[in-house]
């Protein structure tokens, strides 16, 4: 009886490790965001970039993020051409296919921010 039990143990932490995956990897990828049609690019690395254009050169916005598979902060970087040395978070639902995004906003310490809103990011690339 011992070793069947050690068995079914064996497999259900198998199925849970294959069921288990970084929360982050949901959300890296190049997304558009529909309002404004701006790109955002967002790293396996912890790193974003917000640009005009899908090649996403000449950012917007940079910097680095947490995602923890419900709420997004984003933290601007000192070089950052829009609101620089800020944080904006927004909670996040993914659609069942997971190639959109809708973000509620939180909070945002720039005062002076167009990002300070619900956003809808549709996915360009995992």
């Amino acid at each position: 009886m011992r070793k069947p039990c050690l068995l079914l143990l064996a497999v259900l932490v198998l199925l849970a490790a294959a069921c288990s995956s970084d929360a982050s990897e949901q959300i890296e990828g190049t997304w558009l965001e529909t309002t404004y049609g701006v790109y955002w690019e967002i790293g396996d690395d912890g790193q974003f970039i917000v640009a005009w254009n899908e090649e996403l050169r000449h950012p917007i916005e940079l910097g680095n993020y947490t995602f923890d598979g419900e709420t997004l902060t984003m933290n601007t970087a000192s070089d950052s051409p829009n609101c620089p040395d800020t944080s904006v978070t927004w909670t996040v639902a993914f659609s069942d296919e997971d190639d959109q995004a809708d973000l509620t906003f939180v909070e945002d310490s720039c005062v002076a921010s167009e990002r300070s809103m619900d956003l809808v990011w549709i996915r360009q690339s995992s």
